[in-house]
């Protein structure tokens, strides 16, 4: 037998020793050892889940509901089961086939046939028993199993189970990554409408104050101190900025239905905080070394596993050049007589045996195909590569826009508290002739535009705190998928 095994081996080995090939993974680049920031903490913004993470309790009750409701995500773990599946066959392609089988059949052959003269000649030979005589029509029983077995001698099974396991994985980190979007995507539209609340509100106050200007001038007007431009030009600024509420109403509710989609329900209540009392604060500097951060992210997981699941594939078409080994057989029981079918040593069958099948023609086809899943291999890893970098500015940028934003509400904030007191000053100038009408609108408008930037500027600023929990990895751990 262990002639036999090593003859076998020596043949493959024969037969494919021209098509060599060595194929490795290049060499990963290395991440920077630490970020472009100030801050010397360790502290680790990533180890926080979104309920962690995120503070607002109106906000993560919106955040459960999409978790549970939302249909992309429900897609997605759908897409996990179709890969758990795929992942037990991959897992079980290494294993025998064994197959048992039962049948039971009838023929009548003719009697100008090979079969039916065959049997009519044997019925009449001195070398067998009357129980032995063949019937006609002819019956046949069988039972019993088969087996095939292909030895996995080059890999090509062990390497389909790595590609099947790493395809898995990478599954589960898409799931991670479609559960990290689907929770910024809420934070945002939540902070949008906070904003667009307060820009509703904004806009309400003044259109209140130019109201009373409108109303001033016309006063004048009639005691002859104002012209009816004036008159016109309040009026006209009344207008616009009644325009520009029904234009933040439109966009208030557009923005409500969104989030009613993102959550899966259009009967879900959208109850939110005001602007005012949103003070996210988080320690948006302190945010550790990069090996930290960037390990947990979705994104690059999941790069990672494609990396190496084409790299299984490339062992796979390898494996292709060489000889398959096949160690097939089959044990049961056939007669055509039923009464001595089950359990009679004369009616016992058996079969062993093995092959070996090796390409021939088709080397060309097998190259072609072992070359596709080296450059696959390749673009796999040039994709881990790109992402690892996006990652890394990413966060970057994400962490210079929240700090430069937070300068400018600082500025913004000051702004704000002087054009609302030119305001006032303003409207009591006009009353008395000290300031003409032109004075009163441009202070009017300077506040509302003042007002409404610094609303744009806090909505800035919370989206980029939603960025920074994605950057960050969002919830990469919370997602429970199963096997």
């Amino acid at each position: 037998m262990n002639r036999f095994k090593y003859s076998i081996v020596t043949a493959a080995l024969v037969l494919g020793w021209g098509c060599k090939s060595s194929y490795e993974i290049p060499e990963k680049k290395a991440v920077p050892v630490e970020f472009e920031t100030t801050s010397d903490s360790t502290k680790n913004l990533s180890d926080q889940s979104w309920d962690q993470f995120f503070e607002d309790a109106r906000l993560k009750e919106l955040i459960r509901l999409a978790l549970r409701n939302n249909y992309d995500l429900l897609k997605t773990l759908e897409k996990i089961r179709i890969a758990n599946a795929q992942m037990k066959m991959g897992k079980l392609g290494m294993l025998p086939q064994v197959n048992g089988m039962f049948g039971a059949s009838q023929t009548k052959f003719g009697k100008y046939t090979m079969d039916g003269v065959g049997n009519y000649d044997t019925n009449f030979s001195e070398n067998i028993t009357e129980d032995e005589k063949i019937p006609d029509p002819y019956k046949d029983f069988g039972i019993g199993a088969q087996f095939s077995w292909e030895l996995d001698i080059w890999g090509k099974f062990s390497n389909r189970k790595k590609a099947s396991i790493s395809r898995w994985l990478a599954t589960q980190q898409a799931a991670n990554l479609v559960k990290t979007q689907l929770v910024a995507q809420v934070a945002k539209l939540y902070y949008q409408l906070v904003g667009l609340d307060e820009e509703i509100i904004i806009l309400n106050k003044n259109i209140s104050y130019q109201e009373i200007a409108f109303g001033l001038s016309k006063d004048l007007k009639e005691s002859g101190k104002e012209t009816q431009l004036a008159v016109d030009q309040f009026e006209a600024l009344l207008l616009h900025s009644k325009s520009l509420l029904i234009e933040k109403e439109r966009e208030l509710k557009a923005t409500e239905l969104a989030l009613k989609g993102l959550v899966g329900s259009y009967e879900v209540s959208l109850q939110r905080t005001t602007l005012s009392q949103v003070n996210f604060m988080p320690e948006i500097l302190q945010i550790g070394v990069p090996a930290q951060l960037l390990q947990r992210r979705p994104d690059i997981l999941q790069a990672e596993n494609e990396l190496e699941a084409a790299h299984a594939d490339v062992g796979v078409a390898r494996a292709a050049f060489f000889p398959s080994v096949r160690l097939f057989g089959s044990a049961g029981f056939n007669a055509f007589d039923f009464s001595k079918f089950f359990f009679t040593p004369g009616s016992a069958v058996y079969e062993m045996g093995a092959g070996l099948v090796a390409p021939i023609f088709n080397r060309g086809q097998i190259k072609a195909s072992f070359e596709q899943a080296k450059a696959s291999q390749q673009i796999a890893w040039l994709d881990y590569e790109q992402t690892v970098l996006n990652a890394y500015l990413e966060v970057i940028q994400v962490v210079n826009e929240y700090a430069t934003l937070d300068e400018q509400l600082d500025l913004k904030t000051d702004e704000v508290l002087v054009l609302r007191r030119s305001i006032s000053n303003a409207n009591t100038m006009f009353s008395v002739g000290y300031a003409n009408y032109l004075d009163v609108i441009n202070s009017q408008n300077r506040a509302l535009e003042a007002e409404l930037n610094y609303v744009g500027l806090k909505k800035q600023q919370l989206a980029s705190i939603v960025s920074l929990y994605k950057s960050l990895g969002g919830a990469a751990t919370d997602l429970d998928v199963g096997e």
